[in-house]
């Protein structure tokens, strides 16, 4: 019946009012539309409010989105018009209404893994944004589009996208949109194990937030590069980048950052024996992701604590948050957060002597992780392997993973290659 109510209004109106007319009812709908977004967007994430256009409120009544669970909510039940909205504004001339909207739901089809919208969404807007000339928009929607493709583990598109986008801002001296693009460019080198290079472009997307006074950006840059410190090792600088970004993220209400800089400083704790502190950082940031419906960030803090419960001997919980993680990933389409539980699952199986049910895990991870380029991973599914070859009597297949993680390692500058050298020392070793 709503169909046909709609089909018989759209007839009316087309017999009955003038295409002016018509183009300004759409235009109210729009404005509508993107109103509400800014509005449930600024309830949800408050520190980003700058980073979105300031849009006056429309001039029908709004839904209330005043409190959290109504805003999310109503982004919820929209989201496929709201989509719709931006294919429909892109091909019929509204570009501003077309990126706007994009810009604004950006945060909310990211954390929430809704990627093939976020994909749609992005994409109309780049051509909106090329079609009416507006450069500006055009970088906006590039860093978009490649931190989309980054979620989905594709990182030489977001690797491109990146790139086109520091270029474009450096043209037109959009120094705000060079430090995403810069930051952004550096999460990917760090997902593909560049670590030393991940640094390098953090240090200057760093400086450039300080200078044009983006303190959200500064924190979350702050949290990158202790990251980057801390997979080389080096634990005693992420700790202190990692508290830099916590400080600086609670300061100016940012609860993804805060998040973050929990959960990263979690892992920093446990990789130094302190369980009891790893394990409270990443429950506290477990709690934020799911508050803020970040679902890719609650995968990372549950696959976290399923490392600190292994570390402690507690396996039944250990597993039970590595499968939390898994079926989220899955659900989202995130094959990092996989793989990082598949192998999260194999190292229990090894800690309670179930060696050969390890490999599927071990083996579904190094297929994964090689997918997607993601050589951390990789490195930690053949170490798995090997242990499970070794325990079964196989020293050849043993000592060819102990050797591919080794190089892996080696390559990453990661910590973990002298454990892998001193197994296959032993192997080596005669009798």
């Amino acid at each position: 019946m709503h169909d046909l109510l709609r089909a018989y209004a759209t007839y009316l109106a087309g017999i009955e009012d003038s295409e002016a007319e018509r183009r300004a009812a759409l235009t109210r709908l729009f404005d509508h539309y993107l109103a509400t977004a800014g509005a449930a967007m600024d309830t949800l994430v408050p520190a980003e409010a700058h980073r979105r256009p300031r849009i006056p409120p429309p001039g029908t009544p709004a839904p209330p989105v005043a409190d959290p669970p109504a805003a999310r909510a109503w982004l919820d039940i929209e989201r496929v018009t709201l989509t719709a909205v931006c294919v429909h504004t892109a091909a019929r001339g509204w570009p501003g209404h077309t990126t706007g909207l994009a810009t604004t739901l950006f945060r909310y089809l990211e954390v929430g893994g809704h990627y093939p919208d976020a994909l749609v969404v992005q994409n109309h807007a780049l051509h909106a944004a090329r079609h009416a000339g507006d450069r500006t928009a055009e970088i906006h929607t590039l860093t978009n589009l490649g931190i989309v493709y980054w979620r989905l583990d594709s990182y030489p598109q977001a690797a491109d996208h990146f790139h086109l986008a520091l270029t474009l801002s450096r043209e037109i001296g959009d120094r705000a949109g060079e430090a995403h693009a810069l930051s952004n460019l550096g999460t990917v080198w760090q997902w593909q194990g560049h670590y030393p290079q991940a640094a390098e472009q953090h240090h200057l997307a760093l400086a450039l937030f300080r200078e044009i006074g983006d303190r959200v950006g500064e924190a979350r840059t702050l949290g990158r590069l202790g990251l980057a410190y801390r997979q080389q090792g080096h634990c005693q600088q992420a700790t202190s980048h990692h508290q830099q970004a916590l400080t600086l993220a609670r300061e100016i209400g940012d609860r993804a950052g805060e998040a973050y800089a929990l959960d990263q400083l979690g892992t920093v704790y446990w990789l130094q024996g302190h369980y009891s502190q790893a394990a409270e950082h990443h429950q506290q940031a477990l709690i934020l992701f799911r508050k803020i419906g970040d679902r890719a960030g609650e995968a990372d803090a549950l696959n976290n604590l399923g490392h600190v419960y292994r570390r402690q001997d507690h396996y039944p919980q250990a597993a039970e948050h590595h499968q939390q993680a898994l079926t989220l990933a899955c659900e989202i389409g995130y094959r990092g957060g996989e793989a990082m539980a598949l192998n999260g699952v194999g190292e229990i199986h090894h800690a309670t002597g179930h060696h050969d049910q390890a490999h599927a895990p071990h083996a579904a991870a190094l297929t994964l992780a090689s997918q997607i380029g993601d050589r951390y991973e990789q490195a930690r599914a053949h170490n798995g392997l090997a242990r499970t070859h070794h325990a079964t009597g196989d020293p050849d297949q043993a000592r060819h993973h102990w050797r591919q993680a080794l190089a892996l390692y080696t390559d990453l500058g990661a910590p973990e290659a002298e454990v892998v050298h001193a197994y296959l020392t032993t192997l080596d070793r005669p009798g």
